[in-house]
């Protein structure tokens, strides 16, 4: 039979392709012999299928020395072993500190060779910056030169001390020539030491000790302090002569410069010549400042520079060092450019764009703004001032507006998302005030209102086992939200959430019991659901199991409602009033006009949290002394108020002028954050809650107690309903609960 030039016939090498010997492909990659006669498997050719390529496993060599070139194919099938010598640069404890110092060395292609699997920090960030250096070095033979810098990336990384993050400077003499690029590359990665401090030390001096700026014939015009140059002999130039007269004035004293450690008088724990370095350099709009050092000048002794305001407690920049700071923000301005991200108004949407991240964004350095931007910023400012507001105080919304506007510009509506996204990175950013101001312009794309509480309902949902017993509970959230097949009142966002919670349980344990389908639920499944319950427990399950299948039997997903016979007793408790001791005093305990408002119309007239939370400023008729309830499905209840709640009203009505003139909420109550937001939203349930925490009561016991008073003193149930809007059974349960002896009279039940 034929073979190949490698010894070897084109059956056995396709074999070998198919993977039907692997020891013998070992055998041939490490040149070991094996005994003759390998199995084969028959070959067939079939019209349509191609049988893979008979290649040699490898070649003899052509020359000597060479390197075998093994196939892609074959490599990956034999990989090569793990090249991590733990004898070059061993790994070491993190944050360890080093007892001695590193001694010389000098490291080669050889040693990176050996660890080249090695997993080091920050070696990504230095490859990725090799690979843009070699393209703006144009190399030619870049993978060669990047894997060779590679290899001393690792190296210079993994010779790290413990306790260091960042590579020294004087590591890169180990890496012989690559150390110069290498360490280019390092410092724009961030993992570059600063070189350490130098030490200027002052030249010795033999001999009697000069007085402050005496002259020395052997000296050329250098000052002590300063180091500065002139045409005379002086030790120190008269700039520096004036410093230390000063100093000693002040009590100071030579001692250790913080920043240059030389033994001088220094003030604020630097030399003059420190000091008069860092002013100069804050802000180099003349490009002076150096690397690793401090550039030197001409002074005569009359060339004074000042030093004042150089220190965080001294005294505020005047003369050359603010009109530098000028300039500095000044060239900056001009430098800005427009932001690339700009909203083109003609550029259709092809798809929903994902929400940005702006937490990698730098705030402190925004694009510059369009002419539409910078009228849109100007006029917002107007918009505040207009509303009486302190642009001083809310300078966090314009900067918001100024970042949004400046990286997506004015000529497309923002989206609200991006604004609360922003504001929600930093505390000295606003996005509540500006999403008004959009919206009222135009120029915002509201966000899909969401519900917390939905929101958590359906998430509940999400989470039972069993998908049908999942699908069950998202169709009786629809349900309750008005959305079913039928159209039906929808159920307040806290009792949707409830129901959900209460019933969730129960569906677990039936899925446990074997329970695949809420149509296999029967009376004596939710019986024994409710078995072991009492009280508020099995009421609120009770309820809610019923309204469950109530849901499902009208949605037809079910045959028949098996919640519908189940009857359950429980013991509800009767009004009771308060101690009188507790109500003593009630509206001394809080000075707010708007709490104290609150406070008395529960107090007073019985109303409910939730009817304080909706009423609107429309709903006070204060000519006629009367308030609208309005009652979803029912009819609205007015309540007639007396004199000294009309006062209290009116005191909330003028401080709510007085604090904000140019409120457009419609809702009665506001607080500081509901005032100024164009949209008119109520405030919070939490609001009258904290109100009467400060008061030590609960709203529900305030309003139980005064019901239960007026039923005490009239025992008569039409008057309940008339003054507090109640229903015929809950007026009778209170006119019975005042007076017992009445249980079987003619208002019996």
């Amino acid at each position: 039979m034929p073979v190949t030039r490698a010894g070897v016939c084109g059956p056995c090498l396709l074999a070998a392709r198919l993977g039907e010997d692997d020891p013998w492909v070992w055998a041939e990659l490490h040149d070991e012999a094996l005994a003759p006669g390998r199995p084969r498997q028959l070959t067939l050719e079939i019209e349509g299928i191609t049988l893979p390529e008979a290649r040699a496993v490898r070649m003899p060599q052509a020359k000597a020395g060479r390197r075998y070139n093994v196939p892609s194919w074959l490599r990956a099938r034999f990989p090569e072993p793990v090249q991590d010598d733990p004898r070059i640069c061993p790994p070491q404890v993190p944050g360890q500190l080093g007892l001695f110092p590193t001694p010389a060395r000098q490291f080669s292609r050889t040693h990176a060779a050996r660890i080249t699997d090695r997993s080091i920090s920050g070696f990504e960030a230095v490859a990725e910056q090799l690979r843009l250096m070699a393209d703006e070095r144009r190399v030619r033979a870049r993978t060669v030169w990047i894997w060779r810098l590679e290899g001393f990336a690792r190296l210079a990384l993994a010779a790290r001390d413990p306790d260091q993050q960042q590579v020294a400077a004087q590591a890169l003499d180990d890496l012989l020539y690559s150390g110069p690029v290498l360490g280019q590359a390092l410092d724009r990665a961030g993992l570059l030491a600063p070189a350490p401090s130098r030490r200027l030390v002052a030249p010795r001096r033999t001999g009697p000790t000069r007085r402050s700026g005496q002259q020395d014939p052997e000296r050329r015009g250098q000052c002590d302090h300063c180091l500065a140059w002139a045409n005379d002999r002086r030790v120190l130039c008269g700039a520096c002569t004036n410093w230390c007269f000063t100093i000693r004035q002040r009590g100071g004293s030579e001692a250790e410069c913080s920043r240059c450690h030389r033994n001088l008088l220094l003030s604020g724990g630097m030399c003059r010549r420190c000091r008069i370095v860092i002013a100069e350099t804050e802000t180099d709009t003349a490009q002076i400042a150096m690397k690793g050092g401090d550039q030197l000048w001409i002074a005569r002794p009359h060339a004074g520079l000042a030093t004042a305001g150089v220190l965080p407690d001294a005294a505020p920049r005047q003369g050359r060092f603010a009109h530098k700071r000028r300039r500095a923000r000044a060239q900056a301005e001009v430098q800005r450019r427009l932001s690339e991200h700009l909203l083109d108004p003609a550029q259709l949407e092809l798809f929903p764009a994902p929400p940005r991240d702006w937490t990698r964004l730098d705030t402190t350095r925004p694009p510059a703004l369009t002419a539409a931007a910078a009228d849109l910023v100007a006029d917002f400012i107007t918009y505040m001032r207009g509303r009486g507001w302190n642009t001083d105080s809310f300078s966090g919304s314009v900067r918001t507006l100024r970042i949004v506007t400046g990286h997506l510009g004015a000529e497309v509506p923002i989206q609200e998302t991006d604004i609360r996204a922003l504001a929600s990175m930093r505390t000295t950013l606003h996005g509540p005030r500006v999403v008004n101001y959009l919206r009222l312009r135009g120029l915002l794309e509201a966000q899909q209102p969401s519900d917390p509480c939905i929101a958590r309902a359906r998430q509940h949902a999400s989470t039972v086992s069993h998908p049908a017993f999942a699908a069950a509970l998202h169709a009786f959230i629809d349900v309750l939200l008005g959305q079913g097949s039928t159209s039906s009142r929808p159920r307040s966002p806290k009792t949707v959430e409830n129901y959900v919670v209460a019933v969730l349980p129960t569906l677990e344990a039936w899925t446990a019991d074997g329970l695949t389908d809420p149509r296999q639920i029967t009376k004596k499944h939710i019986e024994a659901a409710l078995d072991p319950l009492t009280g508020d427990q099995a009421r609120r399950l009770h309820t809610s199991l019923r309204s469950l299948f109530r849901a499902l039997k009208r949605e037809r997903l079910i045959f028949r409602d098996p919640a519908r016979g189940v009857s359950l007793t429980v013991s509800r408790p009767l009004p009771a009033a308060l101690p009188s001791d507790r109500l003593a005093g009630l509206l001394d305990k809080v000075d707010d006009p708007r709490d104290r408002l609150m406070a008395a119309l529960v107090a007073v007239y019985a109303l409910l949290p939730g009817q304080l939370v909706r009423l609107l400023r429309t709903d006070l008729d204060r000519s006629k002394g009367r308030l609208r309830l309005r009652r979803p499905g029912r009819m609205d209840h007015l309540v007639y108020l007396d004199a000294f709640t009309l006062r209290l009203a009116t005191a909330w009505e003028l401080q709510r002028h007085r604090r904000w003139p140019d409120s457009s909420n419609p809702h009665f109550f506001v607080t500081r954050n509901t005032a100024v937001d164009d949209s008119g939203p109520p405030i919070s349930a939490g609001v009258v809650q904290k109100t009467f925490e400060r008061l030590g009561l609960r709203a529900g016991a305030l309003r139980v107690d005064r019901i239960y008073d007026e039923a005490r003193h009239s025992a008569d149930p039409v008057r309940l309903m008339e003054l507090f809007g109640l229903s015929n059974l809950a007026a009778t349960r209170y006119v019975l609960s005042a007076h017992p002896e009445k249980k079987n009279g003619p208002i019996a039940p």
